[in-house]
């Protein structure tokens, strides 16, 4: 070995590691968004269903449903406004009605140290719930 070739080995491990790491961490990244997205629409789309069969009638059924997605949503930070939500359900939400809610979250995959999220390409995650009014409940 001679003298102009001491640290090489050093040199070429630092830039092949981070070459290799980099990519790794940038994948346990998005996927953890994924993974904490899909959670979150998962606990909004059963909390609205729920929340929509105790409901009275379609209006209050509507506005149940828009808070208990906007508070899923927030409990696992994230916003409610990126989020698409619908739900159907028949006239009078009378007993034994099915109920049907879709919640959709996209998750960025382009990120940059220090900047974070930056516009770009998405992955969408989707949850659906079906829940019935009860069929013994007094209305």
């Amino acid at each position: 070995m001679t003298s102009d070739e001491r640290g090489q080995a050093l040199i070429e491990s630092v830039l092949l590691g981070i070459l290799l790491i980099l990519p790794i961490v940038w994948a346990l990244m998005v996927l953890a968004d994924v993974h904490r997205a899909a959670l979150a629409a998962t606990s909004a789309a059963r909390e609205a269903g729920f929340d929509a069969a105790r409901s009275g009638d379609l209006t209050t059924a509507d506005g149940s449903v828009d808070r208990a997605v906007g508070l899923a949503l927030a409990n696992h930070g994230l916003s409610a406004d990126d989020s698409n939500v619908r739900w159907s359900a028949p006239d009078g939400l009378e007993r034994g009605a099915r109920i049907e809610v879709h919640v959709a979250y996209p998750v960025g995959v382009v990120r940059f140290p220090f900047l974070g999220e930056v516009p770009g390409p998405s992955i969408w995650v989707r949850a659906t719930h079906i829940t019935r009014v009860d069929p013994f409940a007094s209305r």
